[in-house]
């Protein structure tokens, strides 16, 4: 099964609706959070929420530079990453391949963990053809031509695209910059698995030190803890101490809800037991 998401970034603009991306089929969004030591993309909170909003799975890049100090970087990066994946673009003008593990180290060290690494192969023969066995979750690029829906651009689950380098195998192809989504030409990347196999290369799961709500905006942790308080009280009673209203229990305590509940069924089969006929 291969799955197929997008690219963007400030130079899409603010406006590419990610509601109808995930109408088209879509199932994920890398977006642009910052570049060097200062440079944050305006773009991405917004895309972030939308993401998470319209069920897509989302990761934001750093566009690493090589001039600037890669712990600045990092903390700019981290600042404002928020709850997505982290991803690295790691390609003209970012150094070798010592800067890309000094930054990986520094965000590391800032507790958060990368988890994609954007190195194209032209980038990688370009810097000495470094070992990259270790590098976490390679995005490889090259384009095929023209423009047009992104599933019928794909060159498909094999060729030359998707062969290993630096002792890695690619686990995901950037195969266009002309994809038509949402009224919007903009790039597109292959996954060759599940959206559950996604999920977890990009630390999405359950069990990430993000938290089991990572996937859920803000509004919607609030939203969720607040149900589940109103859930609570009106089963136990405020503070947990049962209703007054309900009536008291043998040893002088409000009952709650289920307890009042209880009483209710068990005057009721009593009634029921009294009413019937005499043998």
């Amino acid at each position: 099964m291969t799955i197929f998401g997008i690219d963007i970034s400030n130079n899409n603009g603010p406006d590419v609706d990610l509601a109808q991306v995930a109408r088209e089929g879509f199932r994920f969004v890398f977006a642009k959070v910052s570049e060097g030591d200062g440079f944050v993309d305006y773009t991405w909170p917004g895309y972030r929420e939308a993401a998470h909003e319209n069920g897509l799975l989302v990761a934001g890049y750093h566009y690493l530079r090589g001039d600037c100090d890669v712990r600045a970087q990092a903390e700019v990066f981290v600042e404002h990453l928020g709850d997505a994946a982290a991803m690295v673009d790691f390609e003209a003008n970012s150094g070798g391949i010592e800067t890309f593990w000094g930054f990986v180290d520094a965000v590391n060290a800032l507790g958060r963990t990368v988890n994609l690494s954007y190195i194209p192969r032209w980038y990688w023969q370009r810097i000495g053809c470094p070992d990259l066995s270790q590098v976490p979750g390679l995005i490889q690029s090259s384009y095929v031509s023209g423009s047009g829906a992104a599933a019928e651009l794909y060159p498909g689950d094999g060729g030359g695209a998707w062969n290993a380098f630096g002792g890695k195998a690619v686990d995901l192809l950037q195969f266009t910059d002309q994809a038509r989504v949402a009224g919007k030409l903009v790039d597109a990347n292959a996954f060759k698995g599940t959206f559950e196999q996604l999920r977890t290369l990009l630390g999405l799961t359950l069990s990430t030190n993000q938290g089991v709500f990572m996937a859920l905006t803000d509004a919607q942790q609030e939203e969720l803890l607040q149900k589940v308080r109103e859930i609570w009280e009106q089963l136990r009673g405020p503070d947990g101490g049962g209703w007054p209203q309900l009536g008291k229990n043998a040893q002088g305590q409000n009952l709650t809800l289920v307890d009042a509940v209880t009483e209710l069924r068990d005057s009721l089969d009593g009634k029921a037991d009294q009413a019937k006929p005499a043998a």
